[in-house]
């Protein structure tokens, strides 16, 4: 596997059409909860997937986005967020740049895999996170809140 981008490190630019049609990119003066994944619809993306969706109404609160992103297309996206009725936007990496960018897949000859990864970016495009499989939503909240209240206390 490839070495995780750095905490503290500037997360790369990136620009991506989500399951709706709609483009996305990571915004300032908002935290960006970024969920690399293998495959629409599969037991272990689902449960994580559905797991952001149950704590989207605080991420929100706390001013972060969530993007859950793999190289499917724009219609095994649009079904898989209906069926389960996501509210955040699930992009497609078609050719997988963004996930290469991120050191999210794995190659071997004629194939490459997206490995489970997720990253926090702060609002200044700091990578504050960076953690390979599905940490638990509840934990990544708490990161943001430790993290907001360290910002505003001058630490």
């Amino acid at each position: 596997y490839p070495k995780l981008l750095l905490e503290s490190s500037e997360a790369p630019e990136w620009q991506l059409q989500s399951h709706d049609g709609t483009w996305h990119r990571m915004k300032q003066k908002r935290w960006s909860l970024m969920i690399f994944y293998p495959g629409d619809d599969t037991p272990g993306c689902t449960k994580q997937l559905q797991d952001a969706q149950a704590h989207l109404e605080e991420l929100n609160g706390l001013g972060c986005d969530v993007y859950a992103i793999n190289p499917a297309d724009q219609t095994s996206h649009a079904a898989f967020a209906e069926k389960y009725g996501f509210e955040f936007p699930i992009l497609t990496d078609r050719g997988g740049a963004v996930s290469r960018q991120f050191a999210s897949t794995f190659s071997i000859p004629l194939k490459t895999w997206v490995i489970r990864t997720v990253y926090l970016v702060n609002p200044k495009r700091t990578i504050r996170l960076a953690n390979r499989g599905a940490p638990a939503t509840a934990a990544i909240v708490r990161s943001i809140q430790a993290l907001q209240q360290a910002t505003k206390d001058g630490l």
